[in-house]
């Protein structure tokens, strides 16, 4: 066989099948984000704790309208995402305090390029 043809030559064109799996995987990655994002009150907790660290009554509060369960459903789902911490506060009585991470906080571009898209294509009803 000559060197010249060799598949495993680095400008050899890749396989279809090679393609189809790096376009597969970079569409999981969206799809499992949009998962996340697309859950009820997610994108509005994010927005909301974009303007600070909040505890849940207040983040409650200025959702209006997230019952406990959910909300705490939410949180944890974001916390386990790697986009919400959740800080403990020992002192009497007790409370909890959320905050975005850094991780969560970088989401917040997305959130507003999607945004400005919605403002100018979406369809309104």
């Amino acid at each position: 066989m000559d060197a010249g043809l060799s598949s495993t030559s680095p400008a050899a064109p890749r396989s279809r099948a090679a393609r189809r799996a790096e376009a597969l995987r970079a569409e999981c990655a969206a799809t499992e984000a949009l998962t996340v994002l697309g859950h009820k009150w997610v994108l509005r907790i994010i927005r909301q704790l974009g303007a600070g660290t909040q505890r849940f009554c207040e983040l409650q509060d200025a959702l209006g309208g997230a019952n406990s369960a959910t909300l705490s459903q939410r949180l944890k789902l974001l916390e386990d995402e790697g986009l919400v911490q959740r800080r403990a506060i020992s002192a009497m009585p007790p409370w909890v305090e959320y905050s975005l991470t850094p991780k969560g906080s970088d989401l917040r571009g997305a959130i507003a390029g999607v945004d400005g898209w919605a403002e100018r294509w979406a369809v309104r009803q």
